[in-house]
């Protein structure tokens, strides 16, 4: 997938496929969107928990290496803005269909929000999901309204409460499937 130029106010935003190099600025830039959007939630311990076990450079490099999951990245002269996450599904969908999909991540510094790049970023990972999976589910935060918006705008119905851990927090959780 060739990458795809937006231009927003002086600069150009570039969406590209992620590769193994990206690894170390990856992880920085989940670390600083999953803390700006959620760091006030929780302990301090469950955050650094957290963080370390699903957030490390070594947690992307072993993702960028995986060819079962497409990830994005979106920047600008050199700094990265957003990024996306797609593969098999790991949620607890219950009587979960064989060949599922999931939209794992898809998160955005405050400055991109509200620019198009989420639905940008969004309609690419479900481009790459449709063309290998035969369901496609994601999880959001009860409360991410503006996420729940996004997601409805592309046909993802809720279909089921959980709550997903951040260190001993848990977190209350929708399941959403692809219906349109």
């Amino acid at each position: 997938m060739s990458p795809s130029r937006r231009s927003e106010g002086a600069a150009s935003v570039a969406v590209r496929l992620a590769s193994p190099v990206d690894a170390a600025a990856l992880s920085r830039l989940a670390i600083d969107t999953f803390v700006a959007t959620f760091g006030h939630l929780y302990k301090k311990e469950d955050l650094e928990a957290f963080l370390k076990k699903n957030h490390a450079p070594e947690v992307y490099a072993k993702l960028l290496a995986d060819p079962a999951y497409g990830i994005w990245v979106a920047g600008r002269e050199g700094a990265l803005l957003a990024y996306c996450v797609a593969g098999p599904c790991d949620l607890p969908v219950p009587d979960m269909p064989a060949n599922s999909g999931e939209l794992a991540r898809l998160y955005l510094r405050e400055e991109a929000k509200g620019t198009g790049l989420a639905q940008e970023m969004l309609d690419l990972a479900l481009d790459w999901l449709k063309a290998r999976y035969d369901h496609i589910y994601l999880s959001v935060y009860y409360e991410n309204f503006r996420a729940q918006r996004l997601y409805a705008s592309r046909g993802f119905v809720k279909i089921h409460d959980y709550f997903y851990m951040v260190g001993n927090h848990a977190d209350p959780e929708w399941i959403m499937e692809l219906k349109g």
